[in-house]
């Protein structure tokens, strides 16, 4: 009765086989699909790279349009008080005109005025001579 403690040929052959299929296994599909997933991980390891240095570019730029947009803003009110300030002028030169206009208006009427009321002065007192004459005709010539 040969239980078996002493291996045999078959075993060795066996374990031979064995490393053979592992070795074939290994070079047909564990190598190939190591390589992939190593290709793959890099790939991705690229990718998350590049959205990084993309994310930091969109804050760069985003940053850049912000301070574009606060130096065009302080700019516009700029021009706005720029603006109003000339249209305080023009407004204080428009109403210093018509002030200085209506003035001289008031003063050319008051000289009408003054020209009218001396010449119905010089009328009323030649009037008033011609009656003052007449009178003294009247009272002359009755006395007479």
């Amino acid at each position: 009765m040969d239980i078996g403690v002493i291996p045999n040929l078959s075993l060795f052959v066996q374990v031979g086989l064995f490393l053979a299929f592992v070795f074939i296994i290994n070079l047909i599909y564990v190598k190939p699909y190591s390589r992939v997933i190593e290709e793959r991980e890099e790939v991705v390891k690229r990718n998350i790279e590049a959205s990084n240095r993309l994310r930091e570019e969109a804050t760069r730029y985003t940053e850049e349009a912000k301070s574009i947009l606060d130096k065009a803003r302080s700019e516009v009110n700029a021009i706005l008080e720029e603006a109003k300030k000339e249209a305080n002028k023009i407004k204080s030169e428009m109403l210093d005109k018509a002030e200085q206009e209506a003035q001289e208006e008031v003063k050319k009427r008051t000289e009408e005025i003054r020209k009218a009321l001396e010449e119905e002065k010089r009328k009323l007192e030649g009037a008033v001579k011609g009656i003052a004459e007449t009178i003294v005709k009247k009272i002359l010539g009755e006395a007479a």
